[in-house]
């Protein structure tokens, strides 16, 4: 009966743990624990806010409400009460669940004249403890002073991949899982691989000793040589354990997912002639891709 008590108490302080520690993602993305993205176009700039609140919703809004208080310190601002909002529903690549993307258009006073500011969100990460919700959200500001301008002059995506430099960082163990945002498995590798590479050394100098001490102490022959084989058994599971320690490392950094980043590139605008037959006759036809 003990026992059963106690395992509820148990079950109940993990469920309870587990509800008081929510997050979105496992890391915190990339442009939270470093600098923001930096635009490759004119006209726009990366922002981010952050909001709490009872629901996911009302941290949100509560974000982008710091947002617009940071834009009228920051660049005396007027933020009218009209505000235009747009939602686009996506699923970022790597990610288990679906995001929703939002647009707003403000109506907004600087320094006298009436201008349209146009915000996007971009990517965003919450924790929820206790029943209440702490979300930071990336967005994008369009500054209006250049026509034509702006973040949909950008490819902006988000991805966890980060190519294959992780792996040439990862020739020194652990490198490129510290690349990626994954310090706790980074500091595994390395200090995984450190202990072999000692277990290495001491046993094979042991070994060494055991061999010398064979030569040295005929009367102890058999001793020393148990103990030599001893010690070279133990050699060659710690070079096993290390080299397998060592490849996996290698795996790792190329296929496991880090931090979640965004990746922002000029669109490219390209184009293409073809010849173009008619009924009555022949053409040159034009074609855009971007």
């Amino acid at each position: 009966m003990i026992a059963r008590i106690i395992s509820l108490i148990l079950l109940l302080s993990v469920c309870a743990f587990a509800q008081a520690k929510e997050k979105s993602d496992k890391m915190k993305p990339k442009w939270m624990t470093s600098s923001l993205p930096a635009p490759k176009s004119p006209g726009y700039i990366f922002i981010s806010a952050q909001g709490t609140g009872s629901s996911l919703e009302e941290a949100r809004q509560s974000a982008f409400v710091n947002l617009t208080t940071k834009l009228e310190h920051e660049r005396g601002l007027v933020i009218n009460s009209s505000v235009k909002v747009d939602k686009e529903a996506s699923r970022i690549s790597g990610s288990r669940s679906s995001v929703t993307r939002q647009q707003f258009q403000m109506e907004c006073t600087e320094r006298g004249k009436e201008i349209t500011l146009t915000c996007r969100a971009i990517d965003e990460y919450w924790e929820q403890n206790h029943g209440r919700y702490t979300v930071t959200e990336l967005y994008t500001v369009n500054d209006n002073k250049m026509p034509d301008t702006g973040s949909y002059n950008d490819n902006i995506r988000l991805t966890t991949s980060y190519g294959a430099a992780p792996v040439f960082y990862s020739l020194i163990p652990g490198v490129g899982q510290f690349s990626k945002g994954s310090y706790v498995k980074g500091g595994l590798m390395l200090g995984g691989t450190a202990i072999g590479a000692a277990a290495i050394i001491l046993c094979e100098n042991q070994r060494a000793d055991c061999a010398k001490k064979m030569r040295e102490k005929p009367q102890h022959f058999d001793f020393y040589r148990n103990k030599k084989s001893n010690w070279e058994t133990g050699r060659n599971v710690a070079i096993g354990a290390t080299a397998a320690l060592y490849i996996y490392n290698l795996i790792d950094a190329a296929v496991a997912p880090g931090r979640r980043r965004v990746v922002v590139k000029n669109r490219s605008y390209n184009y293409s002639l073809a010849p173009v037959m008619y009924e009555n006759g022949a053409g040159i036809g034009l074609a855009f891709n971007f």
